[in-house]
């Protein structure tokens, strides 16, 4: 019996076994759509028990397992942004190699990015976030997003002409995954 059928059967034991790889990416992407590290753990918390209420309704037919689960989290971030309503700033950099922040520090080019990302609307944020730093398909995206292929697609070119023109605004030289986003200083 799969872990997955254990845990629709109440099994919390295989519930938290099916879990334990899907956490870092699930952290991750709730922090690069809320940019705030307490609030993407709410958001987290909050998508695992979402799931573990819904996982009976969980169709391997329509969405595997980590689509169906990374939807929650980017439904439960989003859901949380809308309600906190605030201004998205990334925390400063802590020296403290004890903290677990530290883990999630990201590169001077990624956290130019990140400034960059949030300033899109939330719909060209989720495709970029989802593709460039989950580094999920197409498809992928469209069935976590619950949204076509075309629209995925659209919304990425809409969202990388977006970044350009914020980028070059800056004066700066970005390399998103082949696609050349520069000015020369």
């Amino acid at each position: 019996m799969s872990l997955i059928h254990r845990a629709i059967q109440g099994d919390d034991n295989s519930f938290n076994i099916l879990m334990k790889p899907y956490m870092r990416q699930a952290q991750q992407t709730a922090y690069l759509l809320l940019y705030d590290f307490a609030l993407a753990e709410d958001a987290v918390q909050e998508a695992l028990i979402q799931a573990h209420s819904s996982i009976k309704r969980f169709d391997n037919k329509r969405a595997s397992f980590k689509t169906w689960f990374n939807r929650i989290v980017i439904n439960c971030s989003l859901k949380l942004k809308r309600k906190q309503r605030f201004t998205i700033q990334l925390l400063d950099k802590h020296e403290n190699n004890d903290n677990p922040e530290k883990e999630y520090e990201l590169k001077e080019e990624d956290q130019f990015l990140i400034d960059m990302v949030k300033t899109l609307k939330g719909k060209y944020e989720a495709v970029i976030v989802l593709h460039y730093f989950q580094e999920l398909t197409i498809s992928e995206i469209a069935l976590t997003l619950n949204i076509r292929e075309g629209t995925v697609k659209s919304r990425l070119y809409n969202a990388r002409k977006k970044l350009k023109k914020v980028i070059l605004s800056n004066n700066s030289l970005l390399w998103l995954k082949g696609d050349y986003l520069w000015k020369e200083n």
